[in-house]
């Protein structure tokens, strides 16, 4: 069998080919055919091409330096002095929504208004968004002070911020806190209120999805009377005042720790032997917003629940026996009134004797024990089964 040859062949020291890209794009063999037929020569044919070449690029860098001009003229005409910066805008708001925030609120028209930018971010879901923030330019300055006095307004479920278009202060320290928000009258306390709801909300999903912000206290959850469902509002009560903060404010900060493992190095030279300090492990902390302002697909409406005696005076209190009597429900307050003036009894604050306060407990007694609706009214409110009477009824 002869043997293979095992060896490569040696390529010869040739220089590397240099290939001019700027060089003009020669003429095809298709070219050179038909220049052979009409009797051009073709080196003619190579300097046509080099003069098309460098007419193509000077066209190229003067139409770039048009548009350029053209650019800086236009952006120099549709700027004004009296810019306005928008920010906290829902991603969906669009120019017309930002157009009609301005003319419905401000007494100026849409004249005034000579440019709207609003910066669009990435697609979500197909559907084109906004960055959340936006340049309004003005023709006057009242009209700039005016779209500046709308400030905190919601525009779309959200408190945007408006300042002028130089102005790069953050939020006021006034709407930073978090008693001082003009969505919530009330002050701070370890008590809130939840709104919005869905109808599917229960006791336990609830204390579930707020334990992120800490310990929850107590959960109360209004519920219809007939389905036991929840009527879309709700009130949480915490154990600290810092974990009702953060659920008002719509998130809670969490710390993580990460931990970089290190492989030892150790070294060794001869009789001496030289160990190298070992790597400690390296812990990295990370913050992480976990947000709990939505529940069940929605937006959630919370805010500092009111104080437990004001809610009373409200419902319960001098206020609120108008609202009864106009509801059509009397008072045990108002039954006596009423049978004080029957019986002659004067209202000029005078005490009332031993026979007046044997009667006005008399009275409460009988309210008391009288039924609120009649037996027909509860069998069709309840569904029951109604006796029957013995009669029969019969059609011709």
């Amino acid at each position: 069998m002869p043997e293979e040859n095992t060896k490569k062949r040696k390529l010869d020291d040739v220089p590397e080919i240099e290939i001019d890209v700027s060089a003009p794009e020669p003429p095809s063999k298709k070219a050179l055919r038909k220049a052979k037929k009409k009797g051009i020569s073709p080196e003619s044919l190579k300097t046509e091409a080099k003069t098309e070449t460098k007419t193509e690029n000077k066209t190229d860098s003067e139409t770039e330096t048009k548009t350029e001009t053209t650019k800086k003229k236009k952006s120099t005409k549709q700027r004004s002095e009296y810019g306005v910066w928008i920010g906290n805008l829902a991603f969906t708001v669009t120019k017309d929504d930002l157009r009609k925030f301005l003319t419905s609120n401000c007494s100026f028209s849409e004249a005034t208004i000579t440019r709207i930018h609003l910066p669009m971010g990435p697609s979500k879901n197909g559907t084109s968004q906004n960055k959340g923030f936006a340049y309004i330019d003005f023709s006057n300055k009242k009209a700039m002070d005016e779209a500046i006095g709308l400030s905190e307004q919601l525009l779309s479920g959200r408190r945007v911020l408006i300042k002028g278009a130089q102005d790069f202060e953050g939020r006021p320290e006034q709407h930073q806190q978090p008693g001082a928000s003009k969505s919530s009258g009330n002050p701070p306390s370890r008590k809130i209120f939840i709104g919005n709801l869905a109808f599917d909300t229960t006791k336990e999903l609830l204390e579930e999805h707020f334990s992120r912000c800490g310990t929850v206290t107590n959960v109360h959850v209004a519920t219809f009377e007939d389905s036991g469902k929840c009527k879309g509002f709700a009130w949480v009560e915490f154990e600290t005042l810092e974990a009702a903060e953060a659920a008002v404010k719509g998130f809670v900060k969490v710390k993580e720790e990460e931990e970089d493992d290190e492989e030892e190095e150790e070294e060794q030279t001869g009789s001496d032997a030289e160990e190298k300090p070992a790597k400690t492990k390296t812990k990295k902390s990370k913050t992480k917003k976990i947000w709990v302002n939505r529940f069940l697909g929605r937006q959630l409406r919370m805010e500092f629940a009111e104080d437990p005696t004001t809610r009373y005076k409200k419902r319960f209190g001098k206020g609120a026996k108008g609202k009864a009597k106009s509801k059509g429900e009397t008072s045990d307050e108002a039954i006596v009134e009423e049978n004080d003036a029957v019986n002659g009894d004067s209202g000029d604050g005078s005490q009332p004797n031993h026979a007046t306060k044997e009667r006005r407990k008399k009275d409460k007694q009988q309210n008391q024990k009288q039924p609120r609706y009649s037996k027909e009214t509860v069998q069709r409110l309840t569904g029951a089964i109604v006796e029957p009477q013995g009669k029969k009824i019969t059609f011709d």
